[in-house]
């Protein structure tokens, strides 16, 4: 079932992701992002998802020094809580 979720991922950050994307997911979950901080965080998904995927975690500690540490606390929270949902 991972593997299935993995598949959907990759193809939508390939195929789909937009900034905007990323500020629409920041509104949902109630958090402030400034438009330079959304282009950071696109960015970096896109560089780093497959290792992310593949358990990879340590591209986080260059985002943690991109970005506001409010905004990098609240990214952790929200990738440990669906992460945790993808294992189940």
């Amino acid at each position: 079932m991972i593997f299935i979720y993995k598949n959907l991922i990759i193809n939508y950050i390939n195929k789909n992701l937009t900034v905007d994307d990323i500020i629409n997911f920041a509104k949902k979950n109630n958090t402030n992002i400034s438009n330079s901080e959304s282009i950071i965080i696109y960015n970096f998904i896109k560089r780093n998802y497959q290792n992310i995927l593949n358990g990879d975690e340590s591209s986080f500690n260059t985002l943690k020094k991109e970005i506001d540490p409010s905004l990098y606390n609240k990214i952790i929270q929200l990738y440990m809580k669906y992460k945790s949902k993808l294992l189940l």
